[in-house]
């Protein structure tokens, strides 16, 4: 299944991110975080199609400010600072100098089984994934694009990928028949809730007093093997600087096993998954990365 090229297809090279990992190791994480902000200005200054894409949120999250490009624009800065720092912290625990992690409520992750863990591009979300087969062994799958940037790694965060697995959404299948495999063994299976495929089921729901646009492939693929649909979210704490991971209870899902499921039927496990992704916003507005598709023109 193919569709337009993600916006991080065109951004990122082998120099720039062989630039910051250098800094990394020489200067250490608070040089790689100074030189980041300068970088980003360049893109807040000049990347119109990126502006163009995360507007939407950022008109919704400050409507004091929806009518000032100006305002907008520092907003986007802001939030590409944090979309950097987030990115050197995620690599900084891949090179093994993780920071110290915390979990709440992990009582909600079950031990054994099959469960389908539903992500957002928010915080440094990849952190995450090296907790969940920490005491198990449990693979982990997650069900994504492949990467088109060489050295942005979707398990950048993690030091060691044994046990860590791709599912491509552009097969056959959109990856539902592999991932519906890898939960039937006892798997967990890793999908992102805040950004739809191109072509894939999706619903509108509420968001900042709009709507906004999210898959309904992690709670179709939950109910139709019979397994948990489990919200997790990440936050980079400071003094001391940590980070925390959250889970959250499961989503209630319609019994699906012996039926079609409509899309309907799914959009109130979206919309309650999106009420807690506007929680998280409200405290960390700079830190929720949902780059949408640039309009048209701006291609």
């Amino acid at each position: 299944m193919s569709g337009p090229a993600p916006l991080n297809a065109g951004r990122g090279n082998r120099f720039g991110i062989g630039f910051f990992r250098l800094l990394l190791h020489c200067g250490g994480f608070g040089l790689g975080v100074w030189i980041s902000r300068i970088v980003t200005w360049f893109y807040a200054r000049f990347d119109e199609r990126a502006f163009a894409a995360t507007a939407e949120y950022l008109k919704l999250r400050f409507p004091e400010d929806a009518d000032s490009r100006r305002k907008l624009k520092r907003h986007f800065h802001r939030l590409l600072c944090e979309l950097a720092r987030m990115l050197l912290v995620s690599y900084r625990a891949g090179i093994g100098g993780g920071l110290p992690i915390e979990e709440e409520d992990r009582r909600f992750l079950p031990e054994t089984g099959g469960v389908v863990v539903v992500l957002s591009h928010c915080d440094c979300w990849q952190s995450a994934m090296a907790l969940m087969n920490r005491d198990s062994g449990r693979v982990i799958n997650i069900m994504a694009l492949p990467d088109r940037v060489a050295g942005m790694d979707k398990f950048l965060a993690l030091k060691d990928k044994r046990g860590f697995n791709v599912i491509s959404t552009e097969g056959f299948s959109g990856g539902l028949l592999e991932a519906s495999a890898a939960l039937a063994r006892g798997e967990a299976v890793i999908l992102m809730g805040d950004r739809p495929v191109p072509g894939t089921p999706s619903a509108e729901v509420p968001w900042f007093g709009g709507k906004i646009a999210v898959p309904l492939s992690p709670w179709l693929l939950a109910a139709r093997n019979g397994v948990p649909a489990l919200p997790v979210f990440t936050e980079l704490r400071e003094q001391p600087l940590r980070v925390a991971i959250r889970y959250f209870a499961p989503v209630s899902l319609p019994e699906a096993r012996e039926r079609r499921l409509r899309g309907e039927e799914l959009a109130p496990a979206a919309a309650e998954y999106v009420r807690l992704l506007e929680q998280f916003a409200r405290r960390h507005p700079y830190r929720v990365f949902r780059f949408g598709d640039a309009p048209e023109e701006e291609r």
